[in-house]
């Protein structure tokens, strides 16, 4: 029975039983005093009482039925509102309802809770992709104006200058993919390649292109691998982004003199990749949040913060777990779980 109806199934009892009893009352007391006059109509009365609190129990029953399940109707539009991943974290409002109205009040009081959040969180992301676009943007107009003026003679120069360009329209580049991607993957139209490949291929090619990275930022980067492991049914180049994506986090929030390591190991058909850091780590009560679109658990750090959330898709479209412990000023890891097949 829903909560509404019995509570109100509740007190109409009460209310008909206490009612019944004074009338009891004072039938036994009819009786005793020999009013049998008094004494036929109050019982009467006690059978009229009970008959209506029947029909009204009946017909209050129907009536509060239809209430609820509209209140329910519109409770499971609002829920569609919230965030899908609430398995992961704690809504604004949690307290345990004592009947429909109160879980609707509730519901309500979360989904505004979150529309002001992610008013907040899309004010944060305008701003950072202003400043990630400005920057390749700025260098590429400047390089190119200096250029045109015809004021560079020295061939050396020119090169150096086209170097830039090309590295900051392949950072711009790499901006737009991350967006389409994790467009697409929101949307459920990212089509995967799926295919048996050799995981320990795409993790090394992941570690190798950080490798130079990290000498220069005087980082250490290890990759612990195995001679050999399972194969994995996957999509080959979306499995590598993810791991390039750890991989640049882990150096991103971790200081020169530093250490990352990468491990693949397998156990009863569970393939793990464990990337470990000894960074600056993340705060206890962000961390349920950063796979959440758009978040960022450091705003001075470069990035949108929807590179974990494209992570999170991918893993979860190959039937994996992801998996990020945390520690603030200790370090960080992500852990990948993949079936072999």
């Amino acid at each position: 029975m829903k909560k509404l109806i019995k509570n109100w199934f509740i007190i109409s009892g009460i209310v008909t039983i206490l009612n019944s009893s004074v009338l009891s009352i004072f039938i036994i007391y009819a009786y005793f005093i020999k009013d049998h006059q008094l004494f036929f109509r109050l019982v009467f009365s006690l059978i009229g009482l009970l008959f209506a609190s029947i029909i009204f129990l009946i017909v209050g029953t129907e009536f509060n039925k239809k209430i609820v399940d509209r209140i329910f109707r519109i409770n499971c539009i609002v829920k569609e509102a919230l965030p899908k991943d609430l398995s992961t974290r704690t809504l604004h409002s949690s307290e345990p309802s004592s009947d429909e109205i109160e879980l609707l009040c509730s519901t309500i009081e979360n989904v505004i809770f979150e529309l002001k959040a992610s008013e907040c969180v899309k004010n944060d992301f305008i701003s950072s992709m202003s400043h990630e676009l400005r920057t390749p943007l700025t260098a590429i107009k400047g390089w190119a104006e200096t250029m045109k003026t015809g004021d560079l003679i020295d061939f050396s120069t020119i090169k150096h200058g086209l170097e830039i360009i090309v590295k900051e329209a392949s950072r711009l580049t790499g901006i737009v993919e991350e967006l389409l991607d994790f467009s697409n993957l929101a949307g459920g139209r990212l089509a995967m390649n799926m295919e048996i490949i050799d995981i320990l291929a795409e993790v090394g090619e992941a570690v190798y292109i950080f490798k130079e990275r990290a000498v220069l930022e005087q980082k250490n980067l290890v990759y612990n691998d195995p001679k050999s492991v399972s194969y994995v049914y996957g999509d080959k180049a979306k499995l590598k982004q993810v791991f390039i994506n750890i991989i640049d986090n882990a150096l991103k929030y971790t200081n020169a003199g530093g250490a990352i390591s990468v491990t693949v190991t397998e156990r009863n058909r569970i393939i793990t990749i464990e990337t470990t850091d000894n960074g600056c780590g993340i705060q206890k009560s962000v961390l349920p949040n950063v796979t959440r679109k758009f978040f960022k658990a450091c705003n001075s750090k470069r990035g949108f913060g929807i590179g974990l959330a494209v992570v999170k898709e991918i893993i979860h479209a190959h039937g994996g777990v992801i998996k990020i412990f945390s520690e603030e000023n200790f370090g960080t890891t992500v852990i990948v779980n993949l079936k072999s097949v």
